[in-house]
């Protein structure tokens, strides 16, 4: 099995589906602090002055690029105990599950929600996200399972249309 995320051991990790690369950590765990909308921004702005994993391009994902992060079912052991982790664990991650997203409508911001798999808005000023970090452009379609993309592009023969 092939594995999907390449940790760059310069605190970002690769992913080879989408070609994006993220930043390993993300802002909860560095502040200790959930942030808004605008503080995200600013975090941001400082994470390119530092050059994490040396590129000063780090973004805001989009609405479908964080979404590409989320996992159903991962279970992973602690102290004994099972717990389900919506994130591959190359990943650090604790408390803070709601990250903010680059897309905004009026005075709102779209949060993700790792524990539920949830989009919500949120006004931007208000503190109740983190923020991990993304350089690079992908396509959606990479995103989309290849068996996917074969049967939406596939032939229909006359006889299966009439049969719609």
């Amino acid at each position: 099995m092939e594995t999907r995320f390449t940790d760059n051991s310069d605190n970002t990790i690769t992913d080879t589906l989408t070609g994006l690369m993220w930043q390993e950590s993300y802002a909860y765990i560095e502040t200790g602090n959930y942030i808004s909308w605008y503080d995200a921004n600013e975090y941001i702005v400082a994470l390119n002055a530092k050059e994490l994993g040396g590129h000063a391009d780090w973004r805001l994902p989009d609405r479908l690029e964080m979404q590409s992060l989320y996992e159903i079912s991962r279970p992973f052991q602690s102290r004994g105990r099972t717990f389900i982790l919506h994130i591959d664990p190359i990943f650090e991650f604790s408390y803070g599950s709601c990250f903010w997203t680059s897309k905004t409508r009026l005075s709102a911001a779209l949060g993700f929600e790792f524990d539920t798999g949830d989009m919500h808005w949120y006004p931007q000023g208000k503190i109740s996200g983190s923020v991990r970090a993304v350089r690079l452009q992908s396509s959606a379609s990479l995103m989309i399972q290849e068996q996917w993309r074969n049967q939406a592009t596939m032939e229909v023969s006359p006889q299966e249309r009439s049969a719609l």
